[in-house]
């Protein structure tokens, strides 16, 4: 059997609460309903086996033992064996908190849905 990790990609989630946050690479929310994203574009995020989230370069995959690894590489890709070993492009690292932000979205309200709306109009 050959598994092999999902696509990642820039993207915004939204909280239990309506907040909504965003980041250059995968987002995900973890056991506490908080969203992290990578701080790296098309960087990957993954739970580990307690639901804490951990960020990564490049794209990141579980191991057999739970062991959340990453690419050294911005965008790079893993692959994960049908022994359940990680292998990564560049070579595997750790995935960290580190490399995690919780950045809030910006939000336009009514007005300003309308000013932007009025600028785009042509003369």
């Amino acid at each position: 059997m050959l598994l092999a990790a999902s696509p990642v990609f820039a993207a915004c989630l939204q909280t239990l609460h309506g907040d909504v946050y965003c980041g250059a690479g995968r987002c995900l929310v973890d056991r506490d309903g908080r969203v992290w994203c990578s701080k790296f574009p098309r960087g990957d995020a993954e739970k580990t086996i307690h639901g804490i989230v951990l960020c990564g370069k490049g794209a990141c995959a579980k191991d057999i033992n739970g062991t959340v690894l990453c690419s050294s590489e911005l965008d790079g890709a893993v692959f994960v064996d049908a022994k359940g070993l990680v292998h990564c492009y560049g070579r595997c690292e750790a995935a960290t908190a580190a490399h995690c932000e919780a950045v809030r979205a910006d939000k336009v309200d009514d007005t300003e849905s309308k000013e932007i709306k009025e600028k785009q109009q042509p003369d």
